[in-house]
């Protein structure tokens, strides 16, 4: 958007200038900066486009360049930092998704299992320890038996007897616990294969997206420092495209109040022949006016003068006295100008026209 600016910007200059350029002015009437040739005697054209400054032209463009180049510049490298970016991105293989379930249900049976198992723990303990107990009994009942010879007494048989008929209930009673703790431990290593094959991969996609984060962020953090640069370089664009904005509009103004200095010119070398026509009519009313004063006065004197003395009224023989009228300024400056060395109907010039009052 700024480049379309800084081009039209451009073009506006280009066709201005080109402007000043073919209108030329009226000689002998406006100060050419321009001397004779020291050979042929001949005087360069003058235009409006001898009255600018070209070089305050000319540096305003080269700013403006130069800030659109380095915004160029920037903008290149914030293009190549994010396909760079990008590359890498690409380069990240973020693993397929397998078909695995893993619910909160499924956790809180796990819990569930858990708990199971271990109430079952605690009942095989006390299964064992009620085997230790029986087992303890039997080593008793059997060095009583040693002790007695080797003879076997009936309570002690019955205490045999029911000692290993309570040890075989135990022992079935502790495999079918050991039975379902396997049958637990089956179910909860298979929920833990499933869900350590969940978790591998939710870690192997996290780290790709990790990964990728990294890489944006760093982006981030390159691109904000250059945008300072770019912000400043943009506002610095906009000043001198500001800059130029104004010139163009006041080499246009230029270009149009020279038409108005025509028309001014015209209008005050006619207000100056108007004024110069009166002053002559004033000139030779005061001088009429001063030979008639002249004549009453010597009649008066030839006629009374006589019979007054001169000690009465000493001043009544001095002459009236002689008004003029003088000029200030340079009279002749708007003698040049001719209507037909402009482009301007006379109506343009006539209305600027001065009248002055008639002389009374």
């Amino acid at each position: 958007l700024k480049e379309q600016q800084a081009d039209d910007l451009r073009q506006e200059m280009a066709t201005i200038i080109e402007l000043l350029k073919d209108r030329e002015v009226v000689e002998n009437e406006f100060r050419s900066p321009h001397m004779p040739d020291s050979e042929s005697g001949e005087v360069k054209k003058h235009t409006l486009y001898d009255h600018i400054d070209q070089e305050a032209v000319d540096a305003l463009q080269v700013r403006v360049n130069d800030c659109l180049n380095e915004l160029r510049i920037i903008g290149d490298a914030n293009h190549e930092q994010c396909a760079q970016a990008l590359r890498k991105i690409d380069g990240i293989v973020i693993p397929a998704a397998e078909d695995i379930s893993v619910t909160w249900e499924g956790v809180e049976a796990i819990g569930k299992l858990v708990d199971e198992s271990q109430s079952a723990a605690d009942e095989i303990a006390q299964d064992v320890q009620s085997i230790d107990h029986h087992c303890d009994q039997l080593r008793d009942t059997i060095r009583d038996m040693e002790l007695e010879g080797g003879v076997l007494s009936m309570d002690d048989y019955n205490v045999l007897l029911r000692d290993t008929n309570e040890v075989s209930g135990i022992v079935a009673d502790l495999d079918e616990t050991l039975a379902g703790v396997r049958r637990r431990a089956d179910e909860i290593n298979v929920r833990f294969l499933q869900y350590s094959a969940f978790y591998d991969e939710s870690t192997r996609r996290f780290a790709a997206v990790a990964q990728i984060a990294e890489i944006g962020q760093q982006y981030v953090q390159d691109v904000a420092s250059e945008q300072i640069q770019y912000a400043a370089l943009a506002s610095a664009v906009d000043t001198a495209l500001e800059d130029m904005w104004g010139l163009v509009s006041w080499y246009r103004q230029f270009h149009s109040a020279y038409d108005g200095l025509i028309a001014e010119v015209h209008r005050r070398r006619q207000a100056q022949r108007e004024l110069l026509g009166a002053i002559e009519d004033m000139r030779a009313r005061l001088d009429a006016v001063h030979v008639e004063e002249l004549r009453v006065r010597a009649a008066f004197v030839d006629r009374e003068g006589p019979f007054l003395p001169s000690d009465l009224c000493p001043f009544i023989q001095d002459p009236p006295p002689r008004y003029t009228i003088e000029e200030a300024g340079d009279a002749g400056r708007f003698a040049s100008v001719q209507s037909h060395e402009t482009r301007y109907s006379k109506h343009i010039v006539d209305s600027h026209a001065f009248n002055p009052p008639s002389p009374t």
